[in-house]
């Protein structure tokens, strides 16, 4: 059974403090194959996180609509797992427990089973028993990606979870994210404003305008698996991504080339 997700016209708008209407999103069409890796990019405020939550079912939209493999998404539920900027893990329990903290539905071994199998996956299984505050930050952040992973979500949302980290935490982690996808056969989506990131974990880049955010540009990566990050067709993609956020005239735009 295919769990493509698709969205059609979405919409999404806020009330400011004077009570005015902000359109966040206006028109959102895409669809995101089984399987297939997406990231989101855009300037600060076009509304990328508005979106990743609303698929995620933590925000409403005004218009539109959201299913995945046909079924509507209204609210949050298990075929969606989210992870965000901060690992937001609960420094009370222990990283094993943190991990297990939304399987309630099922028995200590069932928890305790997919605990380990997450932990593992993401190389923590020596700090099952640790506390969140005895793991550095790119810890803390796979562990906060096996919790998401725990519930066997269709779809695994990520909103800029590396942007915390330092450079090199955050190379490591991307080499874990792609390691996880294979290994998950998971869907996932990607909100970034790190253009590099981007191009070298996704199949398609969707490039977002500034407020209402409607999407611009969608961006095919067709590169190998095994990514250069200092070849020139890498760098031909950060080009073609880049130069939308460096000239809003699109009829005056120049040919970009390397």
């Amino acid at each position: 059974m295919s769990n493509e997700l698709v969205i059609k016209g979405l919409s999404k708008s806020f009330i400011t403090a004077d009570k005015q209407p902000l359109s966040v999103l206006e028109n959102i069409g895409l669809t995101v194959d089984d399987g297939e890796f997406v990231a989101i990019v855009g300037r600060s405020g076009c509304g990328k996180s508005t979106l990743l939550k609303i698929i995620a079912g933590l925000e409403s939209a005004d218009g539109g609509a959201i299913s995945v493999g046909g079924r509507a998404i209204t609210a949050p539920g298990p075929d969606r797992g989210m992870v965000f900027q901060e690992h937001r893990l609960l420094p009370w329990l222990t990283i094993e427990q943190n991990v297990s903290l939304g399987l309630d539905d099922r028995s200590r071994k069932e928890k305790t089973a997919a605990a380990e199998r997450y932990l593992k996956l993401v190389r923590l299984e020596a700090f099952a028993k640790a506390y969140p505050g005895e793991l550095s930050g790119g810890m803390s952040q796979r562990a906060a990606i096996a919790r998401a992973l725990a519930t066997d979500p269709q779809i695994l949302l990520l909103d800029e979870p590396f942007g915390a980290l330092d450079a090199l935490t955050k190379i490591e982690m991307q080499k874990e994210i792609i390691k996880i996808r294979h290994e998950n056969r998971s869907t996932m989506l990607i909100v970034t404003h790190d253009i590099e990131e981007a191009v070298y974990l996704a199949d398609r880049v969707i490039v977002m305008t500034s407020r209402p955010g409607k999407i611009k540009d969608i961006i095919k990566i067709e590169l190998s698996d095994a990514r250069n990050r200092g070849s020139a067709d890498f760098a031909w993609y950060k080009q073609r991504i880049l130069v939308h956020f460096f000239d809003e005239d699109e009829e005056n735009r120049p040919e970009f080339s390397i």
